[in-house]
C-alpha cells in the first residue's frame, strides 16, 4: 500500500510542477522518490515518512533558489525596454503613418499588420519601406529604410 501512496505523490508532483514551474513540488516529488525506494526495501512506513519529510525539506531549501534563479533567468525578460526579437531586421511598409509611441501606426511585415512606432522626430508616411529595429510585446519600433 505504501508504494501506491508514494507513486500517487510523485505522479501529482510531476503534474504540478509541470503546470506551474514554481520548483516546489519538484522537490516534494524527489522526497517521495527517495519514500518509494525506501518501500521497495521494506523500510517501515514511519520512517520512509521521516526520510520524505527530511528529503523535501533539504532539497527545497538547498536547491530551489539556484534552479528558480537560474531557470528563469533564461525565460524571463524584461519588458520595461524594447528589445530584440525575431523580427528585428526584417523589412516591410506602413499601411498607417507610423509616429511615436503617443501616434502609433501600422507596418506590414511578411504579410501580417502590426502596431508600430519610431524614434524619429518626423512621422514615417503610408507606403514608406521600413525595417524593425526592436520591439516592445507586440509593437513595433521601425526606422525608415
Amino acid at each position: 500500500m505504501a508504494i501506491v501512496f508514494w507513486l500517487v505523490i510523485l505522479l501529482v508532483c510531476i503534474v504540478a510542477e509541470i503546470h506551474t514551474n514554481a520548483f516546489i513540488a519538484l522537490f516534494i516529488g524527489f522526497g517521495a522518490a527517495v519514500a518509494l525506494i525506501l518501500s521497495f526495501a521494506g523500510v517501515a512506513f514511519a520512517l520512509q515518512s521521516v526520510f520524505w519529510l527530511i528529503i523535501s525539506g533539504v532539497t527545497l531549501a538547498a536547491l530551489r533558489p539556484f534552479a528558480v534563479k537560474n531557470f528563469h533567468r533564461t525565460l524571463l525578460t524584461d519588458l520595461s525596454r524594447p528589445t530584440k526579437s525575431a523580427l528585428t531586421n526584417l523589412k516591410g511598409l506602413v499601411e498607417e503613418t507610423v509616429g511615436d509611441e503617443n501616434h502609433p501606426g501600422r507596418v506590414k511585415i511578411q504579410g501580417e499588420s502590426w502596431k508600430a512606432v519610431t524614434d524619429w522626430i518626423e512621422p514615417i508616411p503610408a507606403g514608406s519601406p521600413i525595417v524593425v529595429r526592436k520591439t516592445y510585446g507586440t509593437t513595433l519600433w521601425v526606422d525608415p529604410s
